[in-house]
């Protein structure tokens, strides 16, 4: 997995960044359901300061071929995930996570981390 997130990102807006992951499929083919969108994970210093934001999507099918490539809207929350209050102005990484649900188990693909300087 590949990802692109904004270096910086504003915590007085709407408590939300984006960006977008890439998931590609080296040597066997991957197929089943997954959710449109990517997972999101925020970090701090090891920890998990935000979670992912709540998805009320229908799954959806998908193949990826060796080789084939398959990209992924990544959006995440600034806030913290005990309290709901805004990120402390500072530095974040940032993990995502795609799950892809078959007959014959699940594909977990993780990415991360990316540098976020929220301010």
């Amino acid at each position: 997995m590949t990802g692109e997130f904004p270096a910086r990102a504003d915590r007085s807006g709407d408590g939300l960044f984006a960006g977008t992951v890439t998931v590609a499929s080296t040597d066997r083919t991957v197929a089943g359901v997954t959710t449109p969108a990517a997972e999101v994970y925020v970090t701090a210093g090891g920890e998990v300061v935000a979670v992912p934001l709540a998805q009320d999507l229908v799954g959806r099918m998908i193949r990826l071929g060796p080789g084939e490539r398959q990209v992924f809207p990544a959006a995440g929350s600034l806030r913290h995930c005990a309290t709901g209050e805004a990120l402390p102005a500072g530095r974040y990484e940032v993990f995502a996570v795609v799950v892809v649900n078959s007959g014959d188990g699940q594909a977990v693909v993780v990415g991360g981390p990316w540098p976020l300087e929220v301010g």
